[in-house]
């Protein structure tokens, strides 16, 4: 995420690879559907952007521990 607003900051074209972005969306905000373009949603799931057909968040937190694990 941070790698992206300094990427915006300075006007660079830039964005993970896919797979890292589902990755980190899985890891951070398990249940959300990455869909097709998961940086998107995981761009929307932190309220930096809008995405179609969901409201934009205004508010988040993310996922302290990994699913399945108690402790």
């Amino acid at each position: 995420m941070h790698g992206t607003d300094v990427a915006d900051a300075v006007g660079l074209a830039w964005s993970p690879p896919t797979d890292v972005a589902a990755a980190v969306l899985a890891r951070l905000f398990p249940g959300t559907d990455p869909g097709a373009e998961p940086m998107a949603v995981l761009l929307w799931a932190t309220g930096r952007a809008d995405l179609p057909g969901r409201p934009r968040r205004t508010a988040w937190t993310y996922a302290m521990t990994p699913a399945g694990d108690s402790g």
